[in-house]
């Protein structure tokens, strides 16, 4: 209400936005406010380091922190230049399924059950065309939380 006694709209933020990527079957959700930009494997290689207007983003191995494998033959494969303005990374994913919007209902905590470091990795999950896609958390991603996996990206070779 303002001091004249008339109310004045307040919109809240109910939602987030996700930018939903695959390697395989697994569907990872990562906060879309980090991504600077989404390059072919013509514009940044299949791996290094990427330079991308004037700004250098490392090649971190979110698949090998994950425990999975990039998929070198997938037509589909491209990479997340991701920053927060304090760390950058090259993220290179089998897949950039897209961008989602949830409302904050939708995100759901991690099961009671997980009660070590992975609650700091994975905050959460949402839902995504019938199937699970955990919430990755922007800090863990970009090294800032734990071990920095700052090395060529897993393979897998079929």
């Amino acid at each position: 209400m303002s001091l004249r006694g008339h109310f004045k709209a307040v919109t809240a933020v109910d939602s987030a936005r996700f930018l939903v990527i695959r390697y395989g079957t697994r569907y990872c959700a990562l906060p879309s406010d980090c991504v600077r930009g989404v390059l072919t494997v013509e514009q940044a290689g299949i791996n290094g380091a990427v330079t991308w207007l004037g700004s250098m983003y490392p090649d971190v191995d979110l698949a090998g922190l994950l425990s999975t494998f990039l998929d070198k033959k997938s037509r589909e494969i491209r990479t997340i230049l991701y920053s927060n303005d304090r760390s950058h990374a090259a993220i290179r994913v089998d897949e950039v399924v897209g961008l989602v919007e949830v409302s904050r209902e939708q995100c759901q905590p991690l099961p009671p059950q997980f009660q070590a470091e992975e609650r700091n990795w994975i905050p959460g999950t949402i839902t995504y065309q019938h199937d699970l896609a955990l919430i990755l958390n922007s800090e863990w991603v970009l090294g800032e939380i734990g071990e920095l996996a700052l090395v060529g990206p897993a393979t897998r070779h079929e």
